[in-house]
């Protein structure tokens, strides 16, 4: 997002946003962490991705001009009057200093590309939210059977309780996954970038079962590739009536069955390209909208 900026990440610690390691580049920075060492690099300005206040992070914002990521604005953890400028998915109130944001994906790996329509994909991990329990118990019955499409599960497992529920309807046929049942919290359960983009272009659709998303990377991932997206839940990260024309389902509240809405596309022989849509998420766009805000405020 900053390729015009020499870049430092800070690592701090989970709980007390305690600092814990400073890279440059990529590359750990040996020293201290104290604000004087810090201000000893001059910064352009900081981006805290969320906050926690504490005397330091307190200090790390009054150091340089700085910015704050977060999910939803107004958020109770970030004082008022504290940075430059806010980054969010979504806002009940609107600032002059608040740019909304979604996700990025990386439109040099994520295109139309279409190869087949042999199955239909679920990318996300494993856990309650994304609610796969649903999608898995009849599918089988009600789409497997009629239509020969195998659902592909691509993701790492979240919720190893959940994962043991799920996991009796994984039969390598009609359902199948990415995730090794003999080592379940394996890194290597998750798919790269390019493997998932091959997947989307091989989908005939793109499902997601959860109830609600602040935003849906997937989603977009897979829209951009051109497939068609089956939603069923509220994508509050979004302007309802500007994503609505781009899915098919329903974007402000979970509705009857995900299940059902599969069935009812391949049976109307839906077919949905959002992936001109798509493209203002690109990184590519994303990069230049920031790149604008942050100019205008340093």
């Amino acid at each position: 997002m900053f390729p015009q900026f020499d870049m430092y990440f800070l690592l701090t610690r989970t709980g007390d946003w305690a600092p814990c390691q400073l890279f440059h580049q990529g590359r750990p920075v040996e020293g201290r962490l104290q604000i004087r060492d810090l201000h000893a690099l001059d910064f352009t300005f900081v981006m805290f991705i969320g906050f926690k206040e504490n005397e330091f992070t307190r200090q790390l914002a009054d150091l340089r001009p700085s910015f704050c990521l977060t999910d939803t604005y107004p958020h109770p953890d970030l004082p008022e009057g504290l940075f430059r400028g806010v980054l969010a998915h979504r806002a009940t109130e609107r600032h002059h200093d608040l740019l909304l944001i979604g996700g990025s994906y990386d439109g040099r790996i994520f295109y139309p590309d279409r190869r087949s329509d042999e199955l239909v994909l679920a990318v996300g991990r494993i856990h309650p939210d994304k609610n796969q329990l649903e999608l898995v118990r009849s599918y089988r019955q009600e789409v497997f059977e009629e239509y020969r499409l195998p659902l592909h599960l691509v993701g790492g497992v979240d919720d190893s309780d959940y994962f043991g529920e799920l996991k009796r309807y994984i039969d390598g046929v009609a359902v199948v996954s990415s995730i090794d049942p003999g080592d379940p919290l394996a890194i290597g359960n998750w798919r790269s970038a390019r493997e998932i983009a091959k997947l989307c272009n091989r989908a005939r659709l793109f499902v997601s079962a959860s109830p609600k998303e602040s935003f849906g990377l997937a989603m977009i991932e897979a829209m951009a590739c051109g497939t068609t997206c089956v939603v069923n839940g509220d994508y509050r990260g979004f302007v309802a009536s500007d994503l609505r024309p781009y899915v098919y389902g329903h974007v402000t509240a979970q509705q009857g069955s995900v299940v059902g809405l599969v069935v009812q596309a391949l049976r109307d022989e839906v077919r949905i390209d959002g992936s001109r849509w798509a493209k203002k998420y690109s990184v590519g766009e994303m990069r230049k909208a920031l790149a604008r805000f942050i100019d205008e405020r340093l």
